[in-house]
């Protein structure tokens, strides 16, 4: 079994990660882009959403989500403490700043990070996933994330924990695309999965975890 995560699971200046391309990351770091569909042939198992889910997402509809700032509190955030009631052993970050010291461009905030250590402070190795959210169009954040996915790496190898791959997700709060870091290659999936579908949403998330638990 894979290890999915860089170890701690999706700005400032200097080179915020929010001014990344695709195309930088390819040229000053070796990373390629690839599309694929991530979870082609696997069996996700649909999770049922708790209570308390269900209605933090109700009362999401009465709130007018118009901007970035919004979806995030009230469609992401909520799906993200319900991983968390399901996972105790991590801890997820939300806008905690995330900079790497030996590499002054790799510095920011993602808006959501996981950490595979419970209760703790600030971000410890590993991470695994990072989440971000974009007002408009999901392919917005691709760039972004995937900056963050591969400073996650780097902060899992200088805190010896050397793990090849980390898992991203890029939302609009209703579409929800998967990335995944593994060697040089950035695997964008082909998928798309949407908040209407919400436990096959859950499933998938899920699914991340249990990889980086076995």
């Amino acid at each position: 079994m894979q290890n999915i995560f860089a170890r701690a699971f999706l700005l400032t200046s200097q080179m915020a990660y929010s001014n990344f391309t695709l195309a930088k990351l390819k040229k000053d770091y070796g990373l390629q882009q690839k599309d694929t569909f991530l979870f082609q042939n696997i069996d996700i198992q649909n999770i049922t959403p708790s209570q308390r889910l269900s209605e933090d997402l109700q009362e999401a509809k009465e709130v007018p989500l118009m901007s970035e700032k919004a979806k995030s509190e009230y469609i992401i955030a909520p799906i993200t403490r319900e991983l968390k009631r399901n996972n105790p052993f991590i801890t997820i970050f939300s806008g905690y700043t995330f900079n790497i010291e030996s590499d002054s461009e790799l510095s920011g905030s993602p808006d959501f990070l996981v950490s595979a250590k419970p209760s703790i402070v600030e971000p410890e190795r590993p991470v695994f996933c990072l989440v971000e959210s974009k007002n408009k169009e999901a392919s917005e954040g691709f760039a972004q994330c995937a900056a963050e996915m591969y400073a996650a790496r780097v902060f899992n190898q200088e805190n010896n924990e050397p793990y090849e791959t980390i898992y991203g997700v890029v939302t609009n709060a209703y579409d929800w695309v998967f990335l995944k870091l593994e060697g040089n290659t950035i695997f964008i999936d082909k998928e798309r999965y949407f908040l209407n579908e919400l436990p096959k949403l859950l499933g998938i998330l899920q699914f991340i975890i249990n990889q980086y638990k076995s």
